[in-house]
């Protein structure tokens, strides 16, 4: 019976291929936008009003499991930080160096006229200059639930990096 399960496929298939890699997400109260690194052409928006429902449907309209462990980059967009961080870290389980930030007004099509890797870049090298402190979402989130119940991060924008703000 094993043999036969095992040569039909009916064992669900959990190899590399049949999963998406996120790359990165803008999170908006509205809706998300994710970027995958298969190519830079794969960015999808989702209309959800929470990142699981989103996550939920990209999963079912692209045919694949979203796999975030490897997630490099979450931009907020007007959206509770502390509490969107929080399902990143603990539920999705991006990577703990996974960089926080924050969009200009324009942020509905960030992931479309810039790519991921670009927007990364941009925030390394501003730290790299110390234009911008510690942004991993470990540190962000710890800022957040702590006494000040705010964080400093790189606010992007189509152009790349355009500074710093405090999101509560």
């Amino acid at each position: 019976m094993l043999a036969t399960m095992l040569l039909t496929g009916c064992v669900k298939d959990r190899s590399v291929s049949n999963k998406r890699y996120l790359r990165a997400a803008v999170i908006g109260n509205d809706s998300v936008t994710f970027s995958f690194f298969s190519n830079e052409d794969d960015v999808v928006t989702v209309a959800a009003d929470s990142p699981e429902k989103a996550r939920y449907e990209a999963e079912l309209s692209g045919g694949k499991e979203i796999f975030t462990g490897y997630t490099e980059l979450i931009v907020l967009d007007g959206c509770n930080g502390a509490d969107i961080l929080d399902l990143m870290l603990n539920k999705w389980r991006v990577s703990p160096s996974c960089i926080v930030a924050c969009c200009t007004e324009e942020s509905g099509e960030l992931l479309y006229e810039r790519s991921a890797e670009e927007l990364e870049g941009a925030v390394r090298i501003a730290q790299e200059r110390e234009l911008v402190g510690r942004c991993d979402i470990v540190s962000v989130l710890g800022e957040l639930l702590g006494e000040r119940k705010s964080a400093e991060v790189p606010e992007l924008s189509s152009s790349g990096f355009e500074g710093k703000r405090r999101i509560e």
